[in-house]
């Protein structure tokens, strides 16, 4: 079943706050005097655990969430998870807090899927795995086969992080970054749509339209033209072992927040300002970050040595400002898609689908291909994260 599997932001984030990089430095810079992070979703949670770790016990780290620890992984108030639902056997840092937290997984059980044009059912999922791969080579040639292998030779490039990782190595932006995890090819996937990359990579259009597309639509509320980077995140979901935590796994932000010992402060940050302090031991001009940001204690301001964010800086999640950077930080200007998830507690209406028999109907989940009179992006079964059961993809 495609999912949205959470694998990209830790990797990336942490990829930055892991280490400095190789540096030639003759003396090692002094520990940070405070560090603050900016978000408590698995990103900002996730570095401040690894932020304790690199500097150690006495180190003030403070988080600041204006909303609910946990971010995109955090359920709804109807204990459902509308965001990062299952996690990619590959991420290594999940699995390794899930361990470190003493957190019980489960694992992602099958549920039968299909695909709606509209019309009518393009393909239907059976339980029988060995028939369901003749369907796809009947319908679609090697390209199941082939997007297979494309997907697990994206997942491999971003394996290399680990090593990067192991030797403290750092990067300067995310292009240097994804370069050295895939080359020119890797970068140029932020430049183009995840149907022209799968075109350029030889795939038909029938198979674009028809599977690519659905998925788009299940993770992102949008289709083949959704950022090529993006979708091929998304088609990680396709591989098998997703696993989630049990109870949520918003618990994994909760738990590395406590692991941390930082201090979590619940207020909206509302601007950031650089400010120059007196020379450090190397004798090179140091900065100072300044948060001002509002609380129930009123309009605050604190001093940071190191400051982290993780949110997007999008005017509708996070109205950011940063006043008196050289060179200045630019504003994001691009548009913030938003999906939106409706939890409905019923039975699905079967005759829309062409089911005048509601037994006859065995899908869990129904992904839709682009249709003018069509209303939803997919439909699926889901169960509270606080059953004891692996939730599954969200209704939508």
């Amino acid at each position: 079943m495609p999912a949205e599997p959470l694998v990209l932001l830790p990797l990336l984030l942490l990829a930055a706050v892991r280490g400095r990089g190789a540096s030639g430095a003759e003396e090692p810079p002094a520990p940070p005097a405070r560090i603050g992070v900016i978000g408590a979703g698995i990103g900002g949670t996730a570095a401040a655990y690894f932020l304790r770790q690199k500097f150690g016990r006495d180190v003030p780290i403070d988080v600041f969430e204006r909303r609910e620890v946990g971010g995109r992984l955090a359920p709804l108030n109807v204990d459902y998870e509308a965001g990062g639902d299952v996690i990619h056997p590959k991420n290594l840092h999940m699995k390794h807090f899930a361990e470190e937290l003493g957190l019980p997984t489960l694992q992602r059980q099958f549920s039968p899927w299909g695909i709606y044009n509209g019309d009518e059912f393009v393909f239907e999922e059976s339980g029988w795995y060995v028939w369901n791969v003749l369907r796809l080579l009947w319908h679609y040639g090697l390209n199941p086969l082939r997007m297979y292998m494309w997907v697990q030779e994206i997942l491999d490039k971003f394996m290399r992080i680990y090593r990067y990782q192991s030797h403290d190595y750092a990067f300067s932006s995310n292009e240097a970054l994804l370069h050295a995890l895939g080359g020119t090819s890797f970068v140029q996937l932020l430049n183009q749509t995840i149907g022209e990359a799968m075109q350029k990579a030889g795939f038909s259009q029938k198979f674009i339209n028809e599977m690519i597309t659905p998925v788009m639509r299940f993770n992102y509320g949008q289709g083949a033209h959704i950022n090529g980077f993006v979708g091929a995140v998304s088609l990680l979901g396709v591989d098998s072992g997703l696993w989630s935590v049990k109870g949520g796994n918003n618990l994994v932000c909760n738990g590395l927040l406590s692991a941390s010992e930082a201090q979590l402060i619940s207020g909206t940050v509302l601007s950031v300002e650089e400010k120059p302090r007196q020379k450090g031991r190397s004798g090179h001009p140091a900065k100072l970050y300044e948060v001002t940001y509002h609380s129930k204690s009123g309009l605050t301001t604190e001093l940071y040595d190191i400051l982290l964010i993780a949110t997007p800086l999008q005017r509708q999640i996070a109205n950011i400002t940063f006043p008196n950077f050289h060179p200045p930080i630019p504003e994001f200007s691009r548009h913030y898609h938003q999906t939106v998830a409706t939890f409905v507690h019923g039975r699905i209406n079967t005759t829309f689908f062409g089911y005048q028999d509601p037994s006859q109907f065995v899908l869990s989940s129904i992904f839709t291909m682009e249709h003018p009179k069509l209303f939803i992006n997919s439909i699926g079964v889901v169960s509270p994260v606080k059953k004891g059961t692996a939730a599954e993809p969200t209704l939508g």
